[in-house]
């Protein structure tokens, strides 16, 4: 028995249905349960559970369900990264697909950065754990 080898474009088509599939039932979950209630099916962050600190991604699930619900002031307010992340995917995914997105280029460089966004990640970790009033806003809530 044989196994018809698809073509490269109709592996990509297939991996983006997959992606955009996943994503609508991932949104659709976040829409229905609000990751708020007490009863909520979501998980918590494991990483709270275990040390009582905040990493770089708590209140992004309560985040995104506010984002989806149209409450930015309330997704800012659980995890200012991610609405800012969020902000810029187009501009990441329009560089990933071999476009030059519309950005000045020292922005555009530092924007695809892995390394870069590794530092961020890990600066916004620590900096919504510290206890002054300058820092607190970063921490959910």
């Amino acid at each position: 028995m044989t196994v018809a080898r698809l073509s490269p474009a109709t592996r990509k088509a297939a991996v983006a249905l997959l992606l955009v599939a996943a994503l609508a039932t991932g949104a659709g979950l976040l829409f229905v349960f609000d990751p708020n209630a007490a009863d909520s099916p979501l998980p918590q962050c494991l990483f709270r559970l275990l040390t009582g600190l905040y990493c770089p991604g708590c209140g992004m699930t309560r985040a995104l369900h506010a984002l989806l619900h149209a409450d930015v002031a309330r997704a800012w307010a659980m995890n200012p990264m991610i609405v800012l992340m969020l902000a810029l995917l187009p501009a990441m995914t329009w560089h990933q697909l071999g476009r030059q997105p519309a950005l000045p280029a020292p922005f555009s460089r530092v924007l695809m950065n892995g390394k870069a966004w590794i530092a961020l990640l890990v600066a916004f970790g620590v900096l919504r754990n510290l206890p002054w009033a300058a820092f607190a806003w970063m921490a959910p809530g």
